[in-house]
């Protein structure tokens, strides 16, 4: 029997410097998401993040990074791409 597929929800996003995003999700997994090239690449909407102050105004919406213009970013990208910090199980962290 297939698995059926679930989309990656964020619980959890910090703001780090130098555009960098640390994303705990609802599998406990933990990932780095460096929003730079999106912000150096993006159209229109991205261009207000280019100002940190603006940037830290990330909030989560039904699981996915979003901001107050209605910028957002799909979790299963940040899933996907992102670098793996740690794994939460039961109260203890393993490094990765």
């Amino acid at each position: 029997m297939k698995k059926k597929w679930e989309l990656k929800k964020i619980i959890k996003v910090e703001v780090h410097p130098k555009f960098n995003l640390v994303c705990t999700f609802d599998d406990n997994v933990v990932k780095n998401f460096s929003m730079n090239q999106i912000i150096t690449c993006g159209g229109p909407m991205a261009k207000p993040l280019k100002k940190q102050s603006y940037f830290k105004k990330v909030f989560l919406e039904m699981g996915t990074l979003t901001w107050p213009n209605g910028y957002d970013v799909c979790s299963d990208l940040v899933y996907a791409q992102g670098t793996e910090l740690q794994f939460i199980k039961r109260g203890k962290k393993f490094a990765a």
